[in-house]
């Protein structure tokens, strides 16, 4: 796959001609990619059995069902690497060129940051990185992990990305540790959101791979910081 790329002044451009005439400018190139991204949105969409008018009231679960789906095919068929999701461009073009349709079914036309106008918000870009980050080694085992979390999860895990860029082994280790929590307490007491605070303050003097225990054991600390427990 040769993976095209916009920049942002492009991006914008793309995003108002989309926006005024309502058709997706794709190149004949990427219309494999868009035909398939397109079929798992509509898969995802009939697994949760709701209709495109529902797709708010049900965000998260369309997020992330749609997410694992989403990784798995940049990434199976068309080798998307960690590099690839870090370039900006690439997701530019993805969103504003490619399923802009989606993006608009999902947040409407008024949410510019989604498609273009803020990198680390880019929709697909988020997808990705917040599977990547929880990914706990196939499908299934990660679809569990993920199940009961909120849009607030996904936007604290990937916003918080560090100077060094992603610890991807203690996200993946909190990922799982944090699906043991039980969902009703995690809602109540927003321990996801503390223990990401907590984490910035510590990982700048404490590296998570490091501590007597490694990645588990740092996770359990952050946990015990403010008295929980895991299932």
């Amino acid at each position: 796959m040769e993976w095209l790329q916009l920049t942002k002044e492009q991006s914008s451009e793309a995003f108002v001609e989309f926006c005024s005439s309502g058709t997706v400018d794709c190149p004949e190139s990427y219309s494999e990619i868009q035909k398939d991204i397109q079929e798992l949105f509509v898969a995802t969409l009939s697994e949760l059995n709701i209709d495109a008018e529902q797709i708010s009231q049900n965000a998260y679960k369309v997020d992330y069902l749609f997410g694992l789906k989403l990784y798995e095919l940049l990434n199976n068929r068309y080798n998307m690497t960690v590099r690839m999701a870090a370039t900006e461009g690439i997701w530019l073009f993805l969103s504003v060129k490619v399923v802009p349709d989606l993006i608009a079914l999902r947040y409407g036309t008024d949410h510019p940051d989604r498609f273009w106008k803020k990198p680390k918000r880019l929709w697909l870009r988020v997808l990705w990185w917040y599977i990547h980050l929880s990914w706990q080694g196939d499908y299934e085992s990660t679809k569990d992990v993920l199940k009961d979390n909120s849009t607030d999860e996904i936007l604290q895990l990937v916003d918080r990305c560090g100077r060094d860029g992603y610890r991807v082994d203690f996200c993946r280790e909190l990922m799982k540790k944090f699906s043991e929590l039980n969902p009703e307490q995690r809602k109540q007491t927003k321990i996801f959101r503390k223990m990401m605070v907590l984490n910035t303050a510590k990982v700048q003097t404490v590296e998570p791979s490091l501590v007597d225990g490694g990645e588990s054991a740092y996770v359990d600390d952050l946990r015990d910081y403010f008295g929980y427990t895991w299932k």
